[in-house]
């Protein structure tokens, strides 16, 4: 876990240097030569994301003003966080590339957005001290790891909810030809070209969430990934009370 964790970070934060806003959404009109004239598509997009989470919520009969505190994890330039932040009362937010931090911490001072705390996920350590949250939210980002590391990382996001509270959170489950094997992952070359996808199958996600004390009150396929040889599905759960 550890050596996969390495080699996510390290990745990201190389592209958080190069390619910060490419890296999050990965349309050529968000390569840094050309993200000044689509930085408001880019910086708007949040909110659609927001948009759906309280579409969610309510259908569920969850009610927003119940979840004062918000864990967002990976934040990066905080592109979703600053619609997060005008929703619940306090919104912790984390990602593992402190470049993409960076820019974040710069955007959300701009958008006025106080009541935001960011850090950085620095190691599988940073994975025991994250704080106990109402709801965490995780969009497009545990695709970007390893299986077993989506499986960690799950795990302690789940562990970290009060009872009652949700998790929010996407995941591809299924990809025609996907194989993974740790040893030959960790012998092959990080790619600078493309970031890397990955999945859980949904199975697995099921059993964590019950072995995390939680009931899955939906899923729905999402589209998230944008490939016809993948399943995304978009996860909400609760943790008992």
């Amino acid at each position: 876990l550890r050596a996969l964790f390495e080699r996510v970070a390290g990745s990201w934060n190389a592209f958080g240097a190069s390619e910060p806003y490419w890296s999050v959404l990965t349309g050529e009109e968000f390569r840094m030569d050309r993200f000044e004239q689509n930085a408001q598509e880019y910086l708007g997009s949040g909110e659609s994301d927001v948009t759906r989470l309280l579409a969610w919520l309510e259908r569920n009969g969850v009610k927003p003003a119940s979840l004062a505190m918000c864990l967002e994890y990976g934040c990066g330039t905080g592109r979703i966080t600053r619609w997060l932040a005008g929703r619940f009362e306090r919104v912790w937010a984390c990602d593992i590339s402190e470049p993409h931090l960076k820019l974040a911490r710069e955007y959300l001072a701009g958008a006025g957005s106080g009541n935001v705390e960011l850090a950085l996920v620095s190691g599988l350590a940073s994975l025991d001290e994250l704080p106990p949250a109402d709801l965490v939210f995780s969009v497009i980002v545990l695709q970007h790891n390893p299986p077993p590391l989506i499986a960690h990382v799950l795990r302690k996001l789940l562990d970290v909810l009060r009872p009652g509270g949700v998790a929010f959170f996407q995941v591809p489950t299924y990809a025609r030809g996907y194989r993974f094997k740790v040893a030959d992952y960790l012998r092959s070359r990080p790619r600078t070209d493309r970031v890397e996808m990955h999945l859980l199958p949904q199975r697995d996600v099921f059993s964590i969430a019950a072995a995390s004390g939680c009931e899955t009150l939906e899923v729905l396929p999402d589209g998230c990934v944008g490939n016809p040889d993948w399943i995304s599905n978009t996860f909400l759960v609760r943790k008992r009370i």
